[in-house]
């Protein structure tokens, strides 16, 4: 799979578009995921089709699926053809479509052998294809009472029925739990020959369980996937018995509108939009990654969006994006801890950056910009916004109907 974001260069926008061949600069911004300017673009009546379903995909349009049915099933090239499938696994697998996944790949697989990238994805969905498919079984949203693990929200669940609180990290692109906790349940594990990409860039070999019902704030989910990893990895050799869990994107989606109050400890999954107009689009989806753009300086930066993280970092693409910021820094040897544990990377640090977050201005002090990317993923971005800056509002609001995300 290829999640990820993007960084819109003032060099890029700085090229007129009548300049350049349309197909071509359609092209550009598709590849190097630029959603937001993509969507732009492919407003006019004579954008080719691919680039109109690539943008629904990446805004969660309900149109996006018969969109990219539609182009695999025409008589168009092999190579959008291939792409269609690549977005529509995206939809499918975070959503817990993995049966629907496991089909597209094997499509995918059956069109070009030598793609390494679903090859090495297929052993997860080949076991997740054996259960039934994640689906909201009931909704009556209500608030819930929750409290930080370190920053990161924990939220109240039920598993089986069996009571345990869980943090709600939408990096996780699966639910994830620790060996202790899927025995604490009693859940069935199965084998899996595949490894997880952490934030760190350390591979984590995982297993899969499958939970019958999850319940979290007034919804109930059925058939749940979880990564089931070693105790002894962070968080969960740190969190005692009923808390090592993980709320990955596929129960997060499915929440579909929510907010957090950081001063009264609560959360509410919202059951409609507020009154007044609709929050300006700020949100994509890519793969099983969410990102969000924020403003630096009024100019728009793309950050991957990680609930599950603590503390916000800057990605080399910030730093090319905004060069002059390397100057007021000092030399500095940051450690990034997550799931795969920890590593230290060459970084600089910077006294204080303002950066505008759903409308709001918050501050990240230090900030520390890494000098090379540190997983496979953090190329396409300028950063991973995390909770230390979320929880400068009062109120956080997360839609992924309307793709927005706001602080106030």
């Amino acid at each position: 799979m290829r999640p990820g974001a993007f960084i819109i260069f003032s060099i890029l926008l700085s090229v007129p578009i009548s300049a350049q061949n349309r197909d071509s600069y359609l092209k550009e911004l598709y590849d190097g995921h630029h959603w937001f300017a993509l969507r732009k673009e492919a407003s006019g009546p004579d954008t080719p089709p691919f680039y109109k379903a690539a943008v629904q995909t990446a805004f969660n349009d309900p149109l996006a699926e018969k969109s990219l049915t539609t182009l695999i099933s025409s008589t168009g090239g092999a190579e959008e053809r291939f792409e269609a499938r690549e977005l529509l696994i995206g939809i499918y697998f975070r959503t817990g479509r993995y049966r629907e996944a496991s089909a597209e790949a094997q499509a995918m697989i059956g069109e070009r052998p030598d793609a390494a990238d679903v090859k090495n994805f297929m052993p997860t969905l080949e076991v997740l294809r054996t259960y039934p498919d994640q689906a909201v079984t009931s909704r009556h949203p209500r608030q819930v009472n929750i409290d930080f693990e370190d920053g990161n929200i924990v939220l109240p669940v039920r598993v089986n029925g069996v009571s345990a609180n869980y943090i709600f990290d939408n990096g996780f692109s699966t639910s994830g739990m620790s060996e202790a906790e899927a025995r604490r349940l009693g859940l069935q594990v199965r084998e899996v020959t595949t490894t997880l990409d952490t934030m760190n860039g350390t591979a984590v070999k995982i297993r899969i369980a499958v939970a019958g019902s999850l319940d979290v704030g007034g919804v109930r989910l059925s058939n749940v996937a979880f990564y089931v990893l070693p105790d002894g990895q962070p968080p969960f050799n740190s969190l005692r018995p009923g808390r090592q869990g993980i709320l990955g994107l596929p129960v997060i989606l499915a929440m579909q509108r929510f907010s957090w109050d950081t001063e009264k400890h609560t959360f509410t999954i919202l059951t409609s939009q507020l009154s007044g107009a609709s929050e300006p689009i700020n949100m994509a989806l890519d793969g099983t990654s969410v990102f969000a753009q924020v403003l630096f300086h009024h100019e728009p930066v793309d950050f991957s969006l990680d609930t599950g993280a603590q503390k916000t970092v800057l990605y080399p693409a910030f730093d090319r994006a905004f060069p002059t910021l390397k100057s007021s820094g000092s030399s500095e040897t940051h450690r990034l801890t997550g799931v795969g544990g920890s590593s230290a990377v060459d970084s600089l640090s910077l006294s204080s950056l303002t950066l505008n977050v759903g409308h709001k201005d918050v501050v990240l002090s230090p900030a520390h910009l890494l000098l090379k990317n540190n997983n496979s993923t953090s190329s396409w971005f300028a950063g991973n916004l995390s909770m230390d800056l979320l929880n400068q509002g009062r109120t956080v609001t997360i839609d992924f109907n309307q793709m927005s995300l706001s602080l106030q």
